[in-house]
């Protein structure tokens, strides 16, 4: 199947580009075009975004690029297929034929709708639900490309394949009656987790009110979400926590013994100082960054009260988790 590659926001895609230009010592953008054999044209339009890039060529900028730099890049694309159709200027052949496709295009969708899964985006809103969002904000994407609608999770396929395929997967059954397309990046440790659903979408778009894209950077927990009780506001920072969060033991010599600390950190103000409110409400001690990137709970006893209050379900703190009760 042949792929194409678009970039989860500009930002990442600017940066890319420039990486691409270090890491073959090249000095300006003619320079790709002549050493990568670019065309200018093809360049201009993928570096400002216009139309997406072949996995083929995607795969010969990289080609200098360190480890660190491919995984970092690997988790903030996006792969479609080269026959989605139109997307961001698309293909000359989709202009030329476009009634042909599209015409083409309705009558499988009518097909199909019989068999689509549809639910109520109004449904309840329980700590699943909740959760789902918190994990959503944390490492969500969602957009939609023509007549497709995409919600996209990314992790780590070393340590979080079983918690998508298993406990993401049940909850996702349960609530939309939907199960994630998982597929797994052969160079990289990336878990890229699919769903296709407009109802989806519309949940995230219409009733939580979160712009499409990327979202670490800006969204805050809805309103509906953040008024509700603390079960259910506790159970979405959950799943925040369970996306981007970190745990860790700082071994300095310094303390006796090992010294229990949870992050998170996602360059998000508005966010952590949202969540530090709801930690002050529940008696949850903790401290944050200056700048409001980065929130801390530390020590024995304020870890213990975190994980009593939020329950985790990623069994990527499994491990710490058990060290924690014999320190």
């Amino acid at each position: 199947m042949k792929r194409r590659v678009f970039f989860k926001s500009q930002n990442i895609r600017n940066l890319f580009f420039k990486k691409v230009l270090s890491s073959y010592n090249f000095l300006k953008w003619n320079d790709i075009v002549l050493g990568l054999n670019i065309p200018r044209v093809m360049l201009s339009k993928y570096r400002t975004g216009f139309i997406t890039i072949p996995e083929p060529v995607y795969k010969k900028f990289i080609k200098n690029f360190n480890e660190k730099d491919t995984n970092y890049f690997c988790s903030h694309i996006n792969y479609i297929h080269e026959n989605w159709g139109k997307i961001n200027g698309g293909k000359s052949t989709y202009l030329k034929h476009k009634q042909i496709f599209d015409n083409g295009r309705r009558i499988a969708n009518d097909r199909k709708r019989q068999s689509v899964t549809r639910f109520d985006i109004n449904l309840p809103l329980t700590k699943e639900l909740s959760y789902f969002i918190g994990l959503f904000i944390g490492d969500g994407f969602t957009n939609k490309y023509g007549h497709h609608y995409l919600l996209q999770f990314t992790g780590d396929k070393r340590k979080e394949r079983g918690f998508y395929t298993d406990t993401i997967s049940k909850i996702t059954l349960n609530l939309f009656k939907l199960s994630p397309v998982i597929k797994e990046e052969v160079k990289t440790n990336a878990l890229r987790v699919n769903f296709y659903s407009l109802n989806l979408y519309r949940l995230i778009i219409d009733r939580f009110k979160i712009k499409e894209g990327r979202k670490s950077r800006e969204v805050l927990i809805p309103e509906e979400i953040f008024r509700a009780d603390s079960v259910i506001l506790l159970s979405c920072i959950a799943g925040i926590y369970d996306a981007e969060g970190c745990f860790y033991f700082d071994e300095r010599t310094s303390y006796k013994y090992p010294y229990p600390v949870i992050v998170l950190h996602m360059n998000n103000p508005p966010l952590i100082r949202q969540i530090s409110t709801v930690f002050i409400k529940e008696k949850i001690r903790h401290s944050f960054t200056s700048n409001y990137s980065t929130l801390y709970v530390y020590g024995k006893e304020s870890v213990q009260d975190f994980l009593n209050k939020i329950k985790l379900l990623n069994p990527k703190y499994a491990e710490k988790i058990k060290l924690l009760g014999i320190i």
